[in-house]
């Protein structure tokens, strides 16, 4: 695989074929999965919970796809993509080696699913444009991976941490706190960035999850805070509830887990001066917490919205320590939504505003024109978030979000 330009017959080539990419792309990179994931070794390398015929991950490689070929005439456009998929890859400690795997996937699904259109020009132009495509991503995560050697407490590949405690946060929601085992120094960390985890689950083999970090940089440990999710009733012990079910019920402090360096491409910005607004739904308020609490922790934090939506009291994680940030912190403005707030539940004392977040209310309360805005949560929060605050001209590098996917999908 080399970086040689692809040539203007290649890029006309390879654009041709993004029609039927944004219409067959699932088709495609499904058979892609399935052709390489017959090795097993491969198959191990990602999270299985985003694969099968509802998974995240086919979707946010068809589009990843389709966005390359539409946009293979000025890669430019393609760079906050190509960032985002070298983020996942280091996570999961993808190398070189496995490249040319995905390659031949690419071009038998390509050919499995295409048939007939399938010509050996269309394949030609491919095989340059998986090269080139590649060349870059191995580039970019070369030298990820080179900043995480050299950092004080980096590392590269696997190692050993050690749940330190762990505490409940909710009905559905623990905290665990990492510790390496090796007592070593930790890497910092953009507040907003996950470790990717990796351990066994008897009679499953070896599972490998993305979890944001929860605590701020700064610590001697890492806090990942995970929600237990509920598994299908008949595969009581299946994705997608699987390694958060067995976090929830089986580990202790003192169990190991493997754990690559921090990384992703969401995180705040740590320069900026304007006011922020951090706002999430259920479990999403994981990289806001992280977050909120480097804001607070580098001092005289700015005019800061931390607005949360739980579905109620039972499911409101970390309250009491939003509560007390907030408390000691006059530029902190805590807001509370529940969607179904109990008996128990006391408007003015456990929550502020029954519902749900909307537009209209954020629109009243916040002065969206200031604010860089971050966000977190379900796929409905989030697109209703992304498509209303560009409606509102608010500019698109103040508008940051976590999505598994490309980013376009968002706004669909």
């Amino acid at each position: 695989m080399t970086g040689a330009a692809l040539s203007p017959r290649t890029i006309r080539t390879v654009k041709s074929t993004a029609p039927i990419l944004r219409e067959r792309g699932l088709e495609i990179t499904r058979r892609l999965y399935e052709i390489l994931f017959q090795n097993e070794e491969i198959k191990s390398l990602f999270n299985q919970s985003h694969h099968g015929q509802s998974g995240s991950q086919p979707r946010a490689l068809a589009g990843a796809v389709h966005a390359y070929a539409d946009n293979i005439d000025r890669l430019d456009e393609c760079v906050p993509m190509i960032e985002r998929i070298a983020q996942k890859h280091v996570g999961l400690t993808i190398r070189p080696e496995h490249y040319p795997y995905v390659g031949r996937a690419l071009i038998g699904a390509l050919i499995d699913v295409l048939e007939d259109a399938a010509t050996e020009e269309v394949i030609a132009a491919w095989s340059q444009a998986y090269d080139f495509l590649a060349y870059m991503l191995m580039s970019r995560e070369h030298e990820i991976y080179d900043v995480r050697a050299r950092t004080l407490g980096g590392w590269v590949g696997w190692r050993d941490f050690a749940f330190d405690r762990i505490t409940p946060e909710s009905d559905g929601i623990k905290s665990f706190y990492l510790r390496p085992s090796d007592s070593g120094p930790l890497m910092a960390f953009r507040p907003g960035q996950y470790l990717t985890v990796r351990f066994g689950i008897p009679g499953h083999g070896t599972v490998v999850r993305n979890y944001s970090i929860s605590s701020a940089p700064g610590r001697d440990y890492y806090r990942i805070s995970v929600k237990r999710e509920d598994p299908p009733v008949e595969a009581p012990y299946a994705p997608p509830g699987l390694a958060s079910n067995f976090l929830h019920a089986e580990v202790g402090p003192g169990s190991v887990v493997r754990v690559s360096p921090p990384a992703g491409d969401f995180y705040l910005e740590e320069e900026t001066h304007r006011p922020i607004a951090l706002l999430s739904g259920g479990v999403g308020l994981t990289p806001m917490v992280s977050m909120l609490e480097y804001l607070v922790d580098r001092g005289r934090p700015p005019e800061t919205w931390f607005v949360h939506a739980a579905t109620c009291g039972r499911q409101h994680a970390m309250k009491g320590h939003i509560c007390d940030i907030a408390a000691a912190n006059s530029a902190i403005h805590p807001v509370v939504f529940y969607e179904y707030p109990t008996p128990e539940d006391v408007r003015g004392r456990d929550y502020d505003m029954p519902g749900r977040i909307t537009m209209e209310w954020l629109k009243g309360a916040v002065p969206i024109a200031d604010l860089d805005f971050y966000f977190c949560g379900p796929r409905g929060f989030m697109r209703m978030l992304a498509i209303g605050l560009r409606a509102l001209d608010v500019p698109e590098e103040r508008i940051h979000f976590e999505f598994f996917g490309p980013a376009e999908a968002l706004y669909a």
